[in-house]
């Protein structure tokens, strides 16, 4: 996509209370990244190339993440902005305003059930991220490792820093919900894949410069590592595309609730609980997504 001086996106933004501003440059920098944008910054994007296909997948991804259909209207409402300005600035036809006008916010609730990960499906995406030769290879395999193997949240992984990190007890102190300090606990092969992302992102700093303090950087343009933070929204094309690689559709959460599960599974719910650091334990209960034939077989084994 091109780069333009004037576009639809700066002439929507400059419109909205300043208050506003930054809530919507939020907003449409996720629901960029979402539509494969990720490499790009919102200003060099054709917003005037987006067609309904682009809206009805952006509202289906946002239901399928758990998003509350509110939010999606917010995403919808941005777009629209947008593609506004590009009608008032000649870029697009009445007809192509109102073709994309027309797509709305999928009413209902969210999506409560996920997706129970196997451990062959993590090795095959731990693959997939080995054979990959960019650095995005080994950053993807550092956040797949600890989402999988902590069990935290998005948007707690996007938030650590280095000194959060207790390398030899293997354990991270998160911000959780309600931001309460949570100590999650991780394998040694998600703190393996951890330290090789770090060390390739040290080797690659330049003479004088030092070490960013987070954990994970945003990639532009294939293999630009740059000083900014991860966000949370590349957090969930780093799941999606993963997971299309190895042929199946993966969210972020589903991470979470795999973790959670195969601890109720091969411990017990009172543990799962406590790493969840879920308050009520029928919250704990809620994550299990072992599929029927999984509880059969469980019921299986009780011989006498």
């Amino acid at each position: 996509m091109t780069e333009s001086i004037c576009n639809p996106l700066t002439l929507y933004l400059t419109r909205l209370a300043p208050s506003s501003q930054l809530t919507m440059r939020y907003v449409l920098q996720d629901a960029a990244d979402r539509l494969g944008f990720e490499d790009l910054n919102l200003e060099e994007i054709d917003w005037h190339l987006l067609q309904p296909e682009h809206v009805i997948a952006l509202v289906a991804a946002l239901r399928e993440d758990g998003l509350a259909p509110n939010t999606s209207s917010l995403y919808v409402n941005a777009v629209r902005g947008v593609m506004n300005e590009a009608w008032r600035m000649s870029l697009i036809s009445q007809d192509h305003l109102l073709k994309m006008r027309s797509v709305k916010a999928t009413p209902g609730t969210r999506l409560s059930q996920g997706r129970n990960l196997r451990r062959t499906l993590i090795r095959e995406m731990l693959d997939v991220c080995a054979a990959d030769p960019r650095p995005q290879g080994l950053r993807d395999a550092a956040v797949i490792g600890l989402l999988y193997g902590s069990g935290m949240r998005k948007s707690e992984s996007v938030n650590l820093d280095l000194a959060q990190i207790n390398f030899d007890e293997r354990s991270l102190r998160v911000i959780g919900k309600g931001n309460k300090e949570l100590v999650k606990y991780a394998p040694d092969w998600a703190f393996a894949k951890l330290q090789a992302w770090l060390a390739f992102r040290r080797e690659h700093l330049k003479e004088g410069e030092q070490d960013d303090s987070f954990l994970f950087n945003r990639i532009r343009r294939g293999s630009h590592i740059t000083r900014e933070r991860i966000t949370k929204h590349a957090i969930y094309y780093i799941a999606r595309q993963r997971g299309d690689q190895v042929g199946v559709k993966i969210m972020p959460h589903d991470f979470r609730r795999s973790f959670i599960t195969r601890v109720i599974e091969e411990h017990d719910l009172s543990i799962a609980q406590k790493l969840a650091h879920h308050t009520n334990i029928q919250t704990t209960a809620s994550y299990d997504v072992r599929d029927d034939n999984e509880r059969r077989r469980a019921v299986d084994r009780f011989d006498l």
